[in-house]
């Protein structure tokens, strides 16, 4: 792994740890190891820091979800059960906290094409499976919203004992042709 690289991995367990906020070329060469100097050698500031952090972070994400549901029985089930896993949740929550209390622009831009870009993957998914009564936009709205609270209770455990995917699929099946 070059330079670059380790200096965007290092910036994401920055945000991971700390959030968004914590993000500064000082904390992330603390994080590398290494002098500031390294890290405004491949990113000259924070933004182009933040940028590169987080287009990385949303394409590994993209790809994961991907493989997901690649070969998959149920494609739509598959992307639901992705989307509450624990692959990209510490990193995702940050982000969440971050965009919902407008710490920071640049952040939010990129989170914004991120949800763009699950809602328009779900509303693929949801074409011939929506329940008479709702559409695949409410039903797209209903999801993300179940997905965001199970992602913010997921270091709890529920009193019933039920996983995500099950919490998931009792919320959400009902919504859905059999």
């Amino acid at each position: 792994m070059g330079m670059p690289e380790q200096v965007i991995d290092a910036t994401i367990r920055v945000i991971e740890v700390g959030g968004v906020k914590e993000v500064t070329v000082r904390k992330v060469a603390e994080e590398l190891g290494r002098s500031t100097t390294v890290v405004t050698h491949y990113f000259p500031t924070r933004e182009d820091l933040l940028d590169a952090a987080l287009t990385q972070s949303f394409a590994q994400s993209k790809d994961q979800a991907l493989l997901f549901i690649k070969d998959s029985k149920d494609e739509l089930w598959a992307f639901m059960n992705w989307s509450v896993s624990a692959q990209h949740r510490r990193v995702w929550l940050q982000l969440v906290a971050a965009y919902l209390a407008g710490l920071d622009p640049h952040a939010s831009k990129q989170i914004d094409d991120f949800i763009d870009w699950w809602d328009n993957q779900l509303l693929k998914l949801l074409k011939g499976r929506v329940a008479p009564g709702r559409t695949a936009q409410e039903l797209c709205d209903i999801i993300g919203v179940v997905v965001e609270g199970i992602l913010l209770s997921s270091d709890r455990d529920l009193t019933s004992g039920m996983n995500s995917e099950a919490l998931l699929k009792a919320i959400i099946s009902p919504h859905l042709k059999p």
